[in-house]
C-alpha cells in the first residue's frame, strides 16, 4: 500500500490540474525529480502486479468473492501502465497531452476500486489473504 501511495502522490504533483496550483519554486526544483520517482515507481508497481496476481487473485477468484472490484482494480491498473508507457514513449504533441491527461484522471480515478475492493473485501468472513 505504501508503494502506491507513493505513487499516486508522485503523479499527482505531476498532474497539471494539481501542479498549477502549487509553488513555481516546488515545480522548477522538484517536478524533475518527481517524475523519476514516478517512473521508478511505476515499474515496482508492475512487479508488485505480478506478485499480487499470483498470490492474491488466484487463489481469491478460486473463493468466488469480491471478483467485480478485483477486476476493475487489475483493468485500471493495467490501463495505467500502458497509457503510461505511451505517453512516455510512443505519442508525440496532441495525442501525448490527451494522453498524459486521461492518465491524469484515471490514476485519480483509481481509488474508487481501490477503496471499493478493500471495503467490500472487510465485510465478507474468511477471506484468504
Amino acid at each position: 500500500m505504501l508503494l502506491l501511495a507513493a505513487l499516486l502522490g508522485s503523479g499527482l504533483v505531476l498532474f497539471e490540474p494539481i501542479a498549477m496550483r502549487l509553488p513555481d519554486a516546488v515545480l522548477l526544483e522538484w517536478r524533475h525529480a518527481n517524475a523519476i520517482a514516478h517512473g521508478l515507481l511505476a515499474g515496482w508497481s508492475l512487479l508488485l502486479l505480478g506478485a499480487v496476481l499470483a498470490r492474491h487473485v488466484v487463489p481469491m477468484w478460486q473463493t468466488n468473492r469480491v471478483r467485480w472490484s478485483g477486476v476493475a482494480l487489475a483493468a485500471v491498473w493495467a490501463v495505467l501502465a500502458l497509457s503510461g508507457q505511451f505517453a512516455q514513449y510512443g505519442s508525440d504533441g496532441r495525442t501525448r497531452d490527451f494522453i498524459v491527461a486521461a492518465h491524469g484522471w484515471l490514476g485519480c480515478a483509481l481509488l474508487v476500486p481501490v477503496a471499493l475492493h478493500l471495503l467490500r473485501r472487510r465485510h465478507q468472513p474468511e477471506i484468504v489473504p
